[in-house]
């Protein structure tokens, strides 16, 4: 695997701004097309989901998260610890366009970010919700909530995963291209892991491992593995 492919190459070889890629089609849809459809792509407690799926499931939140006024640009905050639904929240934000942050602290990820979504695992919501009512009130905020629990969910502001994933379904979200350079997630510690990252040239012959915390490693072997055709292995209890 020689990295994520241009989907115009840059015009200055020595300015990567110059040309567009966005490396979740290289991880998902360039797979699809090329026969590893049924493979799977993610392995965890609750069992395998294969390339197809995922790439449905991306798809699908990115619709919703476009349909939520998510743009090229954008931050999303991701608060919520790496399991299916995170990596396909990181898909779908980095598939249109937009940043993922992630980081160990919700309540300062979500200050910093200043996101216009915040995906949330149902016991982060106290301090995700708090810091969300504490940014600026004129530009409105979604949360999509996973496993909420026993979180009440604000009509206004809220939205439960499932559902959400039914709703983006209805119209799906493309690949958008970006500017080599574009970062594509910004870490906790403030490291930044962009589309064109020499990194994610890595290659694998076997499915990958990843932990229970969001670090640039974490970022770049799921990218990694995915793009192999390997797929990740989650944490078990994820």
């Amino acid at each position: 695997m020689s990295g994520p492919r241009w989907f115009s190459p840059p015009q200055d070889p020595a300015d990567p701004s110059t040309g567009r890629l966005n490396v979740v089609y290289d991880a998902l849809d360039r797979l699809v097309v090329g026969g590893v459809a049924e493979a799977p792509a993610l392995r965890s407690a609750a069992g395998a989901v294969s390339y197809a799926v995922l790439l449905e499931q991306v798809a699908s939140m990115g619709g919703l998260m476009r349909a939520l006024g998510v743009r090229e640009g954008d931050a999303v905050a991701v608060a919520a610890v790496p399991s299916p639904e995170a990596i396909v929240a990181l898909l779908a934000v980095a598939r249109v366009g937009a940043t993922v942050w992630v980081g160990r602290e919700p309540g300062p990820l979500v200050e910093r970010s200043d996101p216009a979504l915040v995906v949330a695992d149902g016991n982060q919501m106290p301090d995700v919700a708090a810091a969300v009512d504490a940014l600026d009130a004129a530009r409105p905020r979604a949360v999509v909530v996973v496993r909420p629990g026993e979180w009440p969910l604000v009509e206004t502001r809220d939205v439960a995963w499932d559902p959400a994933l039914k709703a983006g379904a209805t119209d799906p979200a493309p690949v958008v291209p970006v500017a080599g350079g574009t970062a594509l997630v910004t870490t906790g510690s403030g490291d930044a892991v962009a589309h064109d990252d020499p990194s994610l040239a890595t290659s694998y012959e076997e499915p990958v491992e990843i932990g229970s915390a969001w670090d640039e490693t974490t970022v770049v072997t799921i990218l990694s593995g995915l793009m192999s055709g390997q797929g990740v292995v989650l944490d078990a209890r994820r």
